[in-house]
């Protein structure tokens, strides 16, 4: 189990989780484009942007991408922490249900928008997680990108040996 500071858990701290969202439909970077099976240099893409501060520290990024084939006109669209049981299961509710997801760790150094919409030094090392979520036939519904200082990362395994 991966485990970024989420609202959850920063109330589990004793601080108070703050959400800033926006929605737009945009043109996805490459790689994006790529993992969810789109054609790049379109704006074919639904995504949602999300800073969470904890007690007013900025401790995570995340951009969420839905192909507009599947996003345009849904909850998905709808701005600010308004979707109840969070994007996989309103994807679920548009039968779009993920059943398998990869994602790639990195540390890094954050570019100058991330160092300051963090709230870090440039110098400081982040880490950049990469998720794709995938139904049961394996189409790519959902690409999330998450920025977080990397001292703000937790995880957690838990697998059989035998």
């Amino acid at each position: 189990m991966l485990s970024v500071l989420a609202g959850g858990v920063v109330k589990a701290l004793g601080l108070e989780p703050t959400h800033e969202i926006t929605v737009e439909h945009a043109e996805p970077p490459e790689e994006i484009a790529d993992a969810l099976g789109l054609p790049p240099g379109e704006v074919n893409c639904l995504v949602r942007r999300r800073r969470l501060l904890a007690s007013g520290i900025p401790v995570v990024l995340n951009a969420s991408w839905f192909p507009l084939s599947i996003a345009d006109g849904t909850v998905l669209e709808k701005p600010g922490p308004v979707i109840v049981g969070g994007v996989k299961s309103a994807l679920a509710d548009l039968g779009y249900k993920q059943t398998r997801a990869s994602e790639r760790i990195r540390d890094r150094l954050p570019d100058e928008a991330e160092a300051n919409a963090l709230a870090i030094s440039p110098e400081r090392t982040v880490l950049d997680i990469f998720h794709v979520g995938r139904t049961a036939d394996g189409t790519a519904v959902e690409v999330t990108t998450t920025v977080t200082p990397a001292h703000y990362l937790i995880i957690e395994t838990d697998f059989p040996l035998a």
